[in-house]
Formats: structure tokens, C-alpha cells, sequence
């Protein structure tokens, strides 16, 4: 029973702060981190699929968080332009609690005087939805057994006027990079989502979902010609709701090998906040193999909930793939960097 009212809690603060979709893996989900990435890799085209599954070590209840991505590159009269699409699926299994969008997004890269520079903007939809039916509530206390339950034919008190809100959405966002030594190469982004501020409400009484700010910063230095680290800071917030995830990747180039298998990498990340304690510990593995990238990671909970959850978090996994360039491009993203 304890563990049922944590878990209802914790569900509840999800709910109500309607914080957006997040991956660990941010900087493998990149429509999704900031529609600047739109085009922003080496090759003729990108695919990005990502997988979350989380909190299935309460009660096994899980959130699942699936994402796809498509964006490439074209040329038209000597400017670098790119597009591309992005769906994303998050499901609870508690109560059918449901978030889709589908995003398309376009861009502009250009290369001013040693800076790489992306701009990207997405319009799409987004839908939310949930099943009123397996939620218990307040009017539903029922004293023969002590507990609060949809199953005895009391009625819920609630008047829905909607289970499902769509949404039409506008996100906005800028990339810069630069080479500043043969060694050090920054990247920031800023990401402004849901400019257009949608109305959204269960009850019949709208209210505008709030903009959500979004800025990371990866700085890739080459330690040597084998070794590159990147120290990393995602920090978001919408409302009151946050969140910040930092840490550092560090990518190893392989020899010549018979798997073919071009780097590995490894990283260890926290997720936190201002003025709270910590949420998270992220391990992050993977390699890449010619146009393939495959990202593994796992939450450690180390939150107040940790007692509850024996330190069982999130389970991520994130495939890249990558299509070689099949003529020059104008704009290139240097390679050195994760």
C-alpha cells in the first residue's frame, strides 16, 4: 500500500507539472534536443530512434518513451539547407497517459568566419490523452475495504470534457560551434518550444502550455589522437518544472579491427536541478561502425525514492545511422568531437 501511494504521488507530480518529453541520451535524440540540430551531422542523411523505459521497479508501472527522427541535407543556389520529421510516443501504463507529437523541421547551416552556425525551426502536433476509467479519485473512498477504487461502482465526481487535446505546436532553436584550437571545439544550443503557447485542458477550463527553455553545452577535447573527452550540460525548464543533466562522454578511436568497429565511447552524467537533490546517476556505452552509432544507458535512482526503487531508474538505447556524403558539402561538422 505504501508503495502504491509513492507511486500515485509520484505520477501525480508528472501530471500536473506536464514537463516535456526527455531522453538521458540528449545529445543522441537530436530533433528532440533542439530543432538547430536539423542537418547538423557529416553525411547526406540521419535516422535517430530512441528508446526509454522508466519507474517499471515501482509496482511495474512503466513510462515508455519511444522517438523517431529523419532530417537531411540539399543544397539550393550555394546555401546549405536541411529538413526533416520527428514522432515521438510517451505512454504510462498507469491510467492510458498519453503524449504524442510529430514535428517537422527545417534549417539553415552556414560557416561564418570559423563559426558553424544552425537555425532550425518545427511545426507539428502534438496529442495528449489519458483514460478517466482506470484513475480512482477523491469521491471514490470506499470504506468496506479502507482504499480508493474505480472497481465498486461509486462514481468519480469529474467532469471531463475531453481525453484527448491536440495541439498545434511551434519550437525554435540555434546552434554555434566553433574550432578554437586543433584541440578544443565548443558546441552551445539554445531552444525555445511551444512559442505559440497551445491551450490545452482535460475540464473545459484551457490553459496555456508554457514555453520551454532549453541550453546545453558540449565542449570535445582531443586529449590526443585517440582519446577525446566531452565534459556536457543540458539545463531546461518549463513552469516549474527543471531539469539539468551533466557530465562528460569520453570516445576512444579503435584500430583496424575485423569488427570494423570505428570508436567506443563511455560516460557517467547526473541528473539534478537547482535548489533540489539529486535524481540521478546516468552510465552511458557505445560504439560506432561505419555509418552506425549505438548508444546504451542506464539511471541509477538516487533520489528520496531510492529506498523504494532499490536504485532501479531509467533504461535507455539510441541507433543512429548516418548516410556518407555523396558530394561536398558546403557546411561539415568536424569529426572530432562525440
Amino acid at each position: 500500500m505504501v508503495k502504491k501511494l509513492i507511486f500515485i504521488s509520484l505520477f501525480c507530480s508528472f501530471a500536473v507539472s506536464a514537463q516535456d518529453i526527455h531522453f538521458t541520451q540528449w545529445m543522441n535524440s537530436p530533433l528532440n534536443l533542439n530543432p538547430g540540430e536539423t542537418g547538423r551531422f557529416d553525411g547526406d542523411f540521419r535516422i535517430a530512434a530512441n528508446y526509454r523505459s522508466q519507474w517499471g521497479s515501482i509496482m511495474n508501472k512503466q513510462f515508455n518513451t519511444m522517438g523517431l527522427s529523419y532530417d537531411r541535407v540539399f543544397s539550393v543556389y550555394g546555401q546549405e539547407l536541411s529538413a526533416g520529421f520527428q514522432f515521438v510516443n510517451d505512454r504510462s501504463s498507469i491510467g492510458n497517459l498519453m503524449q504524442n507529437k510529430l514535428m517537422f523541421s527545417g534549417g539553415c547551416n552556414k560557416l561564418i568566419k570559423g563559426n558553424y552556425i544552425s537555425g532550425g525551426i518545427q511545426l507539428g502536433m502534438l496529442h495528449k490523452g489519458l483514460d478517466p476509467n482506470k484513475y480512482s479519485y477523491p469521491e471514490q473512498w470506499d470504506e468496506n475495504i479502507g482504499e480508493f477504487t474505480n472497481q465498486t461502482g461509486i462514481g468519480n465526481a469529474e467532469s471531463f470534457t475531453s481525453t484527448n487535446e491536440y495541439l498545434f505546436d511551434f519550437n525554435l532553436g540555434l546552434s554555434w560551434a566553433r574550432q578554437i584550437t586543433d584541440k578544443l571545439f565548443p558546441e552551445i544550443g539554445i531552444a525555445f518550444f511551444h512559442i505559440n503557447r497551445p491551450e490545452e485542458s482535460f475540464f473545459g477550463n484551457p490553459e496555456n502550455l508554457e514555453i520551454r527553455h532549453a541550453y546545453n553545452v558540449r565542449l570535445n577535447y582531443k586529449l590526443s589522437s585517440k582519446y577525446i573527452i566531452s565534459p556536457n550540460l543540458l539545463y531546461s525548464f518549463q513552469n516549474n518544472a527543471q531539469d539539468m543533466i551533466m557530465g562528460f562522454i569520453a570516445k576512444m578511436k579503435m584500430q583496424e579491427n575485423k569488427s570494423k568497429i570505428n570508436n567506443v565511447f563511455a560516460g557517467l552524467n547526473f541528473r539534478d536541478g537547482f535548489d533540489r537533490n539529486y535524481d540521478a546517476a546516468n552510465v552511458i556505452i557505445g560504439a560506432t561502425r561505419e555509418e552506425w552509432q549505438v548508444g546504451l544507458s542506464y539511471d541509477i535512482n538516487i533520489s528520496n525514492l531510492s529506498s523504494i526503487t532499490h536504485y532501479r531508474g531509467a533504461f535507455e538505447l539510441s541507433v543512429i545511422y548516418i548516410a556518407q556524403s555523396s558530394e561536398p558539402k558546403i557546411y561539415n561538422v568536424p569529426c572530432d568531437r562525440y
